[in-house]
């Protein structure tokens, strides 16, 4: 038993064929951005999704004839979509989207039509906390929370085993969280906005302002997460400085977090989460030092066990779990 996942970023739309216990058995991935999305996101994945179901029919020798024969080749049982931005896992279109030619975008609907097997849509940062509760850092956690911290942040809140939705399949979208009632606006209107301080992002626009006003160079190889915590690493008290500030931010929100849905563990996905000195521990030493005595006696802080295949396997786990 076999299932079909689709991950639809911003720069790669990936596919993969992901067992029952969520084991990622093959993957492909294709540019989302080549044209400046003139071809509609949605067409990308669809397409993507295509190529891939028939070279894995062909290398089964089911690869000949309509697409039903092979989806039958390959025991497929459903199709789960993690995507960017706004989703109504509800409606599984997109609800709200910066991207280009992709608001609106039906993609239950359009998936289903293509292939005729059920198809669930979820946000990529809630497929990435499922993954997590599945088979990664949030394994046995009956209430967690995952960030995404990357150009934005993102949010899966896991309560009593299960992934708490909302209404309309909205919920977890903390980075659009107010935590600086003055501070700057965002793109989606709100001011002082979480990732507009917390973000990778954020991080290195702090990283490049400083470095300005100290009238020193940026890097000749361009401004990066590695850059900032290599030179950490090297003893540049700047750097530690600025991480240090971030991490104050970042902490703001995790701390607001705990508070209202306490959880056992906040895992950190994204490139960073793997910066175990500059980033776990001091963010978890702090927690612990700011938060009331009992929550600092449970709170964990840990990095994400899924990177790259966290999309497709949390896609995925509404099927294998029932």
């Amino acid at each position: 038993m076999h299932y079909l996942a689709v991950d639809i970023g911003g720069t790669a739309v990936k596919v993969g064929l992901v067992s029952a216990t969520g084991g990622v058995l093959n993957k492909a991935s294709y540019p989302a951005d080549f044209d400046g999305y003139k071809t509609p996101l949605q067409e990308t994945a669809l397409k993507g999704a295509e190529e891939f179901v028939r070279r894995m029919a062909e290398a089964k020798g089911g690869g000949e004839g309509a697409m039903k024969q092979m989806v039958k080749a390959l025991e497929l049982q459903g199709i789960g979509i993690s995507a960017t931005c706004l989703i109504d896992t509800v409606k599984g279109r997109v609800a709200g989207a910066h991207i280009p030619n992709y608001q609106g975008a039906e993609l239950k609907k359009h998936f289903e039509e293509t292939f005729g097997l059920e198809t669930r849509v979820i946000n990529d940062a809630n497929s990435a906390a499922l993954a997590e509760l599945w088979t990664g850092s949030l394994k046995g956690c009956k209430n967690g929370i995952l960030l995404t911290i990357g150009t934005g942040i993102g949010g899966g809140i896991i309560a009593d085993s299960k992934l708490l939705s909302g209404a309309h399949g909205f919920a977890g979208e903390v980075g659009h969280m107010s935590i600086k009632k003055d501070g700057p606006l965002a793109a989606y209107g709100n001011r002082g906005g979480y990732e507009e301080y917390a973000s990778t992002k954020a991080l290195l626009r702090r990283v490049e302002e400083r470095l300005m006003e100290e009238g020193l160079p940026l890097p000749e190889e361009g401004l990066s997460g590695h850059w900032v915590f290599e030179q950490a690493d090297r003893g540049d008290a700047l750097m530690e400085q600025i991480l240090s500030e971030w991490i104050e931010d970042l902490m703001v929100g995790i701390e607001n977090l705990v508070y209202i849905f306490d959880p056992e563990r906040v895992v950190l996905g994204g490139g960073v989460s793997a910066q175990e000195k500059w980033l776990i521990k001091p963010l978890e030493e702090r927690l612990h030092k700011k938060l009331m005595h009992a929550y600092q006696e449970h709170i964990r802080v840990l990095p994400a066990t899924h990177l790259n295949d966290a999309g497709l396997i949390g896609a995925v786990y509404s099927f294998a779990e029932g």
